[in-house]
């Protein structure tokens, strides 16, 4: 019911943009090897899964594969209901991008907890609790989409000592982590086809409310809020089986559990359109198909598409309607040229969803089957844009005019099972008056959120949205009046079956009049709205904040020095560094490890992607790399590293991650598994990842588009203009010049390991890898439940995407995961934040991230850093919370400062500001570095104040680490001996908030997930904590003048 809000009231456009939109897709392929891998790869959004009104339990239950059902519905001739799936013309295909695999749980649980069950829903807003993220439950909503095996198993005498110059050379932010995706070989094939073996993870039946349910499964009265998930889940199970499986299609009740629950968990947080409204229409789709005989009348096949219909026709629903994504110009929109713009989306997700390899549900159909199913799926679907409803009644009026022949007066099939979806879709005014008002409330609920998103972004409010103009009430009564009376008065008329649907029309319009919006909310707003009961109107005084910048992507096991009891680690990064420093003889010339037959390879491989300038790059190998020393004349020469000649293409082919996949370069830098103790062997695997091993990577030039490349083809050109120290004639020939300094780079890490530790460096690499490149977000998940469970904000920083899924499952009992509706799928690195549920109020967040950051100028802010939330507590309370990762010098810290700042004064001045950052602040300022003191008095002259007091000492500082040898910046490099002296030692991390409205009761710092601070530690530490930064954290009390804050001394922002 994508348009309902605009159905009848006019919508007003607006040519302000704000993004919305969807950078995912390329054209899916058909067949086995789509079925195998392709299908559902891809795509750089991380979309919230989940649904808003209850929560499955993570207790499971194990079902081999076998057939679901046998067929129990015979299909029965008539003339009313021909068969009309080959009568209407083709509809065209819809975008089937890839699939982001991310969109479901990509791992394998421990044993669930069998005592844990989903809560009732009790028609709240609230999401169910989830098991606690342990080592013995976890809530995975399709364990056995794994993951798929990796291609591969898995700096100097001259450092400066100046921290400017130091940080000044820090590479800029990078897209070093694209979306990509490699094609199935044969070994993934067979693996693909295996996982329909494995038991499924299916929640425990409640017989009692099963029972229940499958009474009212043929009725009206079946009230979806009076369900949780699990029991939702068996019911759409019930439902399948009681139409009858069609046959001979390899529909088996495992895979019909795997889509279940894969629709369940790609449902998004929204107040209407989430699982139990899934569930509700499937039911009622079932019920009406039923009441009216059509369910006999169809084919099995026919029916199968049919409830699949009802289970996807909201798939993925943003919580905005189609409007909205137009008059905003999402990619979304852009993509489906405004035309039925959710519909397509929603379609496209389930075919991707059905598709999946792990799913594989039209595995085994034959062409002409699937050619059939998807026909009616997509008719389906399409016929609920609300935008098509005055088509559907007037050809509903055609069809019941008196002067149309009564021969004329069939539906054929296909157009029937429309007219059942989208009664079903709008079938809240068919359902008792006490469900009824319930779902009244939600969706108006959902309509305001919008306008509250559309004024948060500069847009004209929605008629229908405007929460300050319209009433629940009247919005009821105008869509009872206006789109519901004229369409099931068509329906009645054609099917004499369905007529008593409007004896309940009537009944509930009635009731209405009976009503006003204070008498509605009297009813529902306390025990219905409240979501957080047992905290009064006072709410609390006082806030516990926490922010965390958890470095997501931090891909050399190496880079960084760390605390780490084992005498082999000290050992080696002793003798790497005295290796380098004073290699003396044990140094060898570049040509000894990158042989000229190695080169005559790289130059034929280079040749073959069609890279120019190779005649250049083989004279300057001959004169320039071929003879150099290894040590002294390549890994210390300062131009290489000032030209970016290794560190830049480092970024991006280190390690390259998409659907849930990971693959590394093979190179002592990265994450890469594999023997590297023999360099020929060694080589020919860096030869095939580098140029054979195709990607798929989204075309930035072209936004929604994606190109295949090889990894080799992702390396970009470094300009001279951006980079001075690189020659105009270098800059022509950048590309294969840097594919050789990177070969050589890596060769020589490779020989030198070979000669300082070769039977102990992989193994500690190996060490190394487990514990900081695996599980991150899971060890972060850890440390916040062990310490921080009683947080009330967490602000998040440089967090992996599928950091969503993992908090949502270990935190999601206590805490909702606040995040922007555009993640960063390049860099992997994003901002959010966890809010505690029984502090605020979870339907009333407004994402305000777009608006924020272009009011900071737009260039200040990438996908990913910021994010900024408008949400109301239970303190009754407006909150505008935001997190935010600067850049390295952070420079972009006060812009966005500003421009939050510029939001509150301008459009949200009664709202509570609280803002937790990685500033990147400096204890030297410069105008190439964002200095500590400079930052301090810029802020507070905006109002601000912050959690480390009005003038933090030198010595407060959040980060303390430094650079080893084994990493491509060498000039970056701090010695063993000098780690806590002359490593990084700043502090960076802040909570920030209005002087006037809250004030600092205590703050503190963590640098072991103990709630303690080591001062002396240099980390990440191996053992307890294993992240470069530490937490920082505040009790910041509210004050009582906050209500109302319009009078308050802000300062001058525009300087």
């Amino acid at each position: 019911m994508a348009a309902v809000a605009t159905a009848w009231s006019p919508l007003r456009s607006s040519s302000k943009e704000v993004y919305c939109g969807d950078l995912e897709g390329a054209p899916a392929r058909l067949g086995r090897a789509q079925s195998a891998y392709g299908a559902l790869q891809g795509g750089i959004l991380e979309r919230r899964r989940s649904w808003g009104d209850a929560k499955a339990s993570p207790r499971s239950k194990e079902d081999t594969s076998k057939p679901a059902s046998t067929e129990k519905c015979r299909t029965a001739p008539n003339a009313s209901f021909e068969n009309g799936i080959n009568a209407r013309p083709p509809v065209p295909s819809v975008d089937e991008r890839p699939f982001d695999s991310s969109a479901i749980s990509l791992s394998l649980p421990p044993p669930p907890d069998q005592n844990k069950r989903a809560g009732r829903n009790s028609g709240k807003h609230v999401r169910m609790p989830a098991a606690p993220y342990d080592s013995t439950a976890r809530r995975s909503s399709c364990p056995v989409l794994a993951i798929p095996p990796t291609i591969f198993h898995s700096s100097r005498n001259f450092a400066p000592t100046d921290e400017e110059d130091r940080i000044s050379e820090d590479d800029e932010e990078y897209d070093n982590n694209r979306g990509v995706v490699t094609p199935a070989d044969d070994e993934l094939l067979q693996k693909a086809k295996a996982a329909e073996q494995q038991p499924v993870v299916w929640p425990e039946r409640n017989d009692e409310e099963f029972e229940r349910g499958r009474a009212l499964l043929k009725t009206l009265l079946c009230d979806a809020l009076s369900f949780d998930a699990d029991d939702m889940a068996h019911l759409v199970l019930q439902i399948f089986e009681e139409c009858g499986i069609p046959e001979n299609v390899g529909i088996t009740t495992s895979k019909l559990q795997r889509f279940i629950i894969g629709v369940r968990d790609r449902m998004l947080d929204n107040p209407y359109h989430n699982w139990t409204h899934i569930f509700d229409v499937t039911q009622t789709t079932y019920c009406l198909a039923c009441k009216c005989g059509l369910m006999d009348r169809l084919s099995s096949m026919q029916r199968f598409a049919l409830i699949t219909s009802a289970l996807c026709h909201d798939l993925e629903h943003p919580g905005v309607n189609n409007p909205f994504l137009v008059a905003s110009r999402s990619d979304l929109a852009t993509l489906y040229n405004d035309r039925s713009v959710l519909e397509n989306h929603h379609c496209c997700r389930a075919f991707q969803l059905m598709l999946h390899s792990e799913i594989q549900l039209l595995s085994d159909f034959a062409s002409a089957d699937y050619t059939v199913f998807r026909s009616v799926v997509l008719n389906n679907i399409l016929a609920t844009d609300m935008a098509r409803h005055g088509e559907y009644t007037t050809k509903l009026k055609r069809l019941t005019e008196a002067g149309t022949p009564l021969e004329e007066r069939h539906l054929d099939s296909q157009f029937a099972m429309e007219v059942i979806i989208k009664c079903a879709d709008t079938s809240n005014v068919l359902k008792p008056f006490n469900v009824a008002k319930k779902w009244a409330v939600r969706v108006t609920d959902e309509f305001f959120l919008q306008g509250d998103l559309e004024r948060a972004n500069g847009m004209e409010v929605t008629p229908t949205c405007d929460r300050q103009v319209q009433e629940r009430v009247a919005l009821q009564k105008g869509f009872y009046d206006f789109v519901i009376g004229p369409y099931y008065s068509k329906v009645a008329a054609l099917l004499p079956e369905l007529a008593s649907l409007l004896d309940q029309i009537k009944v509930n319009r009635e009731m209405w009049n009976s009503y006003d919006d204070k008498m509605l909310m009297d009813e529902l707003g306390s025990s219905y709205l409240a979501r957080l009961p047992g905290i009064g109107t006072d709410g609390p005084l006082k806030l516990s904040v926490a922010t965390w910048n958890v470095a997501a992507v931090n891909n050399n096991p190496f880079e960084y020095w760390i605390t780490h009891q084992s005498g082999e680690y000290a050992k080696l990064m002793n003798d790497v560094q005295r290796f380098v420093d004073n290699p003396g003889g044990r140094d060898f010339v570049v040509s000894e490890v990158l042989t000229d037959e190695m080169f005559a390879e790289l130059k034929h491989d280079m040749s073959k992607h069609g890279f120019p300038g190779l005649d250049e790059l083989e004279r300057r190998w001959v004169e320039d790399y071929r003879d150099r020393c290894a040590i002294s004349g390549f890994l210390k020469d300062k131009a290489i590293g000032s030209k970016r000649l290794v560190s830049m293409p480092d970024r991006i082919t280190n390690t390259i991650n998409s659907d849930g996949r990971i693959i590394y370069r093979p190179s002592v830098i990265s994450g890469f598994e594999g023997e590297m103790g023999h360099i020929p062997v060694w080589w020919q695997k860096w030869r095939e990842y580098t140029f054979r091993t195709d990607v798929h990577t989204l075309d930035r030039l072209s936004p929604g588009a994606y190109k295949v490349q090889a990894v080799c083809k992702m390396i970009e050109p470094i300009r001279h203009a951006k980079y001075p120290a690189i020659t105009m004639e270098e800059e022509a020939i950048s590309i294969p010049l840097q594919v050789l300094a990177l070969a050589i780079f890596d060769c020589v890490l490779v020989r030198m390991l070979q000669i300082i530790a070769p039977r102990t460096w992989q193994p500690l690499k190996h060490s190394l890898c487990d514990a900081f490149n695996k599980n991150k977000s899971q060890q972060v998940i850890n440390i916040l439940a062990k310490s921080y469970d009683d947080a009330d904000i967490i602000f998040i920083q440089e967090a992996a995407a599928s950091f969503v899924d993992h908090a949502k499952q270990g935190l999601g009992s206590k805490y909702m995961v606040l995040r922007p509706y555009v993640l960063d799928g390049y860099r992997n690195q994003n901002s959010m934040i966890l809010a505690r549920k029984d502090k605020f109020i979870e339907g009333s967040r407004a994402d305000l991230t777009e608006q924020v950051g272009r009011l900071a100028g737009g260039r200040w802010t990438a996908p990913g850093d910021l994010c900024a939330i408008a949400i109301k507590g239970v303190d009754g309370s407006r909150y505008l919370l935001a997190s935010f990762h600067g850049d390295t010098n952070g420079l972009a810290t006060i812009p966005v400062l500003k421009a939050l700042n510029e939001a509150f004064t301008k459009s949200y001045p009664d709202h509570i500001v609280i803002f937790g950052l990685d500033a990147n602040t400096h204890k030297q300022n410069s105008v190439n570095c964002q200095g500590i003191a400079d930052f301090q008095q810029k802020f507070s002259e905006m109002g601000f104040a912050s959690c480390w007091g009005p003038s933090p000492g030198v010595h407060t500082w959040t980060t303390r680490n430094a650079r080893t040898y084994l990493q491509p910046q060498l000039q970056k490099a701090v010695g063993i001996s000098d780690a806590a002296r002359k490593g990084e030692v700043n502090l960076k991390d802040w909570i920030i908030f209005y002087g006037n409205q809250m004030q600092a009761v205590d703050s503190a710092r963590d640098n072991t997930g103990n709630r303690e601070f080591a001062e002396s530690m240099v980390f990440p530490t191996l053992k307890s904590f294993r992240r470069i930064t530490p937490l920082s954290l505040a009790c910041l009390s509210v004050m009582r003048t906050t209500t109302t804050l319009s009078a308050r001394p802000l300062g001058d922002v525009r300087g």
